[in-house]
């Protein structure tokens, strides 16, 4: 072992050069980062920034305010944001009639309400009127840098003042007018669509997408209940489902991640002190940002594919790491394994595709709720299990996503 050092020992210094040699970035991995511009304008983003503001402040003013106190901090990790007091924000609607959906009796809490709907709307004027003015946009672009503790807009906003309108549609169908609660609520949907087709954060996907399976549910219940004639919903366009600019901004948000690594003295631990020569040669950031990069443009296409054809597309592996990347950059790989993909988050998308066929085939189409085909596997069929009739799926479907509620 004496003899086998004391021959390395004149290369040292050339072997410690070579391990400071870094890849350039991919074309591939510069194209997906000029795609974020975080200089440009969107009225939409700082009115929704804003959301949450006193009657007698502008959203859109408290947006550009709030806006400039993050880009202070993304320009100096120690500058302290001067947030907007919560003590000037307008009311958040609260209480059980605020609950989640995908939660036990929640669906059953909302229609036996008797709450008065009609004195909420007053109460909450201007949160209904908000919701309203941000229906109106036909643009939507995140300011903010990617970032893992990037600051985002008050979403618990726009689900709660999207719940009260939910709740006047199930009141004017219990007083007896559903063909007006109907209209109400697909009125309602194709708006919730609209923000998740424009919507370019994986934050803000997920809650609209949540949101529009809520209105189905509800819409579902009030059919079953009544027997009425519906037309199908119209299925999910590419432009929906796509997530071009969610897989772009996860990529930047890595991608300065993996850059804040490079020669970080604290690469192994907190308080560490190591050489930053040394961090350098057993992690590469470029490298490791080149070898992320395909699963990003993978994520894009198969966020297009219909749904059987994203579950043959699951048993496609990465491809596997050559022993030359390893030994360059051994961390770095280390950390591409640890970390999670984002299949899942694609599959909710498929799941409320299936939603959107399920609801179809059994309140357009009056099929069997027993008897209707899987978009995910089409040998099978729907299952009916208490108050749902649902498809099987790929992953986990905590939120019901590819379920329709049949009855209360």
């Amino acid at each position: 072992m004496i003899k086998l050092f004391i021959l390395i020992l004149p290369f040292l210094p050339i072997i410690v050069l070579l391990g400071q040699i870094d890849d350039d970035l991919s074309p591939k991995a510069t194209e997906l980062i000029n795609t974020i511009e975080v200089d440009t304008e969107s009225d939409a983003y700082l009115y929704l920034l804003g959301f949450s503001a006193n009657e007698s402040d502008s959203p859109e003013k408290v947006g550009v305010n709030l806006l400039n106190e993050y880009r202070k901090q993304e320009s100096d990790d120690s500058y302290a944001v001067v947030d907007y007091q919560d003590a000037k924000k307008i009311p958040l609607p609260q209480g059980e009639l605020f609950c989640r959906v995908a939660e036990e009796g929640c669906l059953e809490t909302l229609f036996a309400s008797d709450v008065n709907t009609n004195r909420l709307k007053v109460k909450y004027t201007t949160l209904l009127a908000r919701l309203n003015r941000f229906h109106e946009f036909n643009e939507y672009k995140t300011l903010t840098k990617p970032s893992a503790i990037e600051a985002y807009p008050p979403y618990k906003y726009i689900l709660a003042a999207e719940r009260l309108e939910v709740l006047y549609a199930i009141a004017t169908y219990k007083s007896g007018k559903s063909k007006e609660a109907i209209s109400l609520l697909q009125n309602q949907l194709a708006k919730v669509r609209k923000s998740l087709r424009l919507q370019d954060n994986l934050i803000g996907k997920v809650v609209f997408l949540i949101k529009a399976s809520e209105i189905i549910d509800v819409l579902s219940v009030i059919i079953a209940q009544t027997g009425a004639d519906i037309k199908a919903i119209p299925e999910l366009t590419i432009s929906e489902k796509d997530f071009s600019m969610v897989s772009a901004r996860e990529f930047v948000m890595s991608y300065y991640l993996f850059k804040a690594l490079d020669r970080n003295p604290e690469l192994f631990r907190m308080g560490g002190n190591l050489p930053s020569w040394f961090t350098r040669i057993v992690y590469k950031p470029n490298m490791t940002i080149n070898t992320i990069t395909p699963d990003y443009y993978r994520l894009v296409r198969i966020s297009r594919l219909k749904p059987a054809e994203f579950v043959n597309e699951l048993g496609n592996d990465r491809p596997s790491i050559s022993l030359t990347t390893n030994l360059r950059n051994y961390v770095g790989n280390v950390l591409i394994g640890i970390s999670t993909g984002y299949d899942e988050y694609v599959a909710r998308v498929m799941d409320f595709e299936t939603k959107i066929h399920l609801f179809n085939r059994l309140h357009h189409y009056k099929d069997e709720s027993e008897a209707i085909s899987n978009p995910y596997y089409p040998s099978e069929k729907s299952e009916v299990s208490g108050n749902k009739a649902c498809f099987r799926g790929p992953f986990e479907d905590k939120k019901f996503l590819r379920c329709i509620r049949v009855n209360m």
